[in-house]
């Protein structure tokens, strides 16, 4: 529901005349025109009245909430955006009904995801990076109000800011939770070929344990099988090649350890097998000149 409707609603919940009721709307209608700062005053006394009126009456809970969303979305509008999560924070403390609430989670949704993209806060009268607390916001939307029409975007932005910032391991596992929770999400394929960059961006090196190696090359695959018509095929089938290039230079350690040992037929097994899976790599010519040099009645054994 947008904020003036929502604002509309709070307005038909008083009574006419009285002062309460006449700085909502003077409020209201700063809002709609633009006119954000004195909005935020306006907001501003009417919260207080809300709070600290001396009629007796105390103001229902959610008639306090969407005095404060109104406030929040002020905030907003002005780019205050501290302020503004700092009211979500009270309605959400609050009894705001689930309109209210719905779009209380989605201004925070809104500048978790302005923050993590760059927009900057106001810190000791200086401006400051963003993104760490953006991250923040985010993560704490999606683990306190799960399954929002936000929640499968949140984790994404998240996850790729991850995958951005060298956090490859952080990055995996966003993007395995995005799969696993919002199957149907429109970001299940970029988050099926993601999964493989952030697997081969902790690959350390070909002298190290090669299982990351072969999960990544079981999500591309899934990726080019599940989803042929997206754009990023190309790229998955590079990626697959790239694999199994550095399958190759690891099957060149391993034949190289079993010939010091004098096992040459368990090192042409490895050697024959680079030939096989990349035959015009670099790693294929040098396969085929060892295999020359065990194995010369072979001619090159291959």
């Amino acid at each position: 529901m947008s904020g003036c409707l929502v604002l509309l609603c709070l307005l038909t919940t008083l009574s006419d005349g009285d002062q309460l009721t006449d700085l909502l709307i003077q409020a209201r209608d700063a809002l709609e025109e633009g006119r954000h700062q004195e909005a935020v005053s306006l907001y501003e006394d009417s919260l207080e009245i809300a709070l600290y009126g001396d009629d007796g009456d105390p103001t229902p809970g959610p008639l306090l909430a969407r005095i404060r969303l109104g406030l929040a979305e002020s905030f907003r509008a002005i780019r205050n955006n501290d302020e503004a999560l700092r009211i979500t924070d009270q309605i959400f403390e609050s009894d705001p009904g689930s309109e209210t609430l719905d779009r209380a989670l989605a201004i925070r949704y809104e500048i978790g995801v302005s923050y993590l993209n760059g927009a900057t806060r106001r810190l000791l009268g200086l401006e400051v990076s963003a993104e760490r607390k953006g991250l923040d916001v985010l993560s704490e939307l999606v683990e306190r109000y799960p399954f929002q029409p936000f929640s499968d975007d949140a984790i994404y932005h998240c996850a790729n800011w991850y995958l951005k910032n060298k956090l490859p391991k952080d990055a995996q596992r966003l993007f395995e939770r995005l799969l696993r929770e919002y199957p149907g999400s429109s970001w299940a394929a970029p988050s099926q070929i993601l999964i493989g960059d952030a697997l081969l961006a902790q690959v350390k090196g070909v002298e190290y344990d090669m299982g990351l190696l072969s999960q990544a090359e079981r999500h591309y695959r899934r990726y080019l099988r599940l989803f042929p018509n997206q754009g990023d095929g190309q790229r998955a089938r590079n990626a697959l090649q790239e694999i199994q290039i550095l399958k190759a230079k690891r099957r060149l350690l391993v034949a190289d350890f079993y010939i010091r040992i004098e096992k040459f037929e368990s090192a042409r097994i490895y050697l024959e097998k680079i030939i096989l899976d990349v035959p015009s790599s670099e790693e294929a010519v040098r396969a085929r000149q060892i295999l020359a040099e065990i194995f010369p009645q072979d001619e090159g054994g291959s």
